[in-house]
């Protein structure tokens, strides 16, 4: 006879559940074999799904890799590998222009905080959030 899920088991076929590998299918049969490691048996579908823990990890899991599928299919195939080569040199060429203009604007920052410091203010003081602008 198996023995029981305890509290810690099923908190570890959660952690498994929220860190689904991508490239394996996600079903309750293959989740009863990664949760095989942690029990030392193959627990049944019904024993995991008692479990208002796992059901809720799996529902958020598969609502997740929903979502990731509806996101992929909006984003427009290009029409031939040149094309898809070209988008990938642009977004590229983007994403290097705006990593330097974040280094840029992070020196302008610790530039600030330096000076501010120096002139005798406080971290508190530096991080206080904007005064509020009045209506009228």
């Amino acid at each position: 006879m198996p023995k029981a899920i305890t509290p810690s088991d099923v908190k570890l076929i959660a952690e498994m559940i929220r860190e689904w590998p991508k490239g394996q299918p996600f079903k309750w049969e293959t989740i009863c074999l990664g949760a095989k490691s942690i029990l030392g048996y193959e627990p049944t579908r019904q024993a995991l799904h008692k479990k208002p823990v796992l059901m809720s990890a799996y529902e958020s899991k598969r609502q997740q890799l929903r979502t990731a599928v509806a996101t992929l299919k909006k984003v427009a195939r290009p029409q031939s590998m040149l094309d898809a080569i070209e988008r990938i040199a642009k977004l590229q060429e983007e994403n290097d222009l705006l990593k330097a203009e974040m280094q840029k604007l992070a020196e302008i920052a610790n530039r600030f905080i330096h000076n501010a410091s120096a002139a005798g203010l406080s971290r508190e003081r530096l991080m206080a959030p904007l005064p509020k602008k009045e209506k009228g």
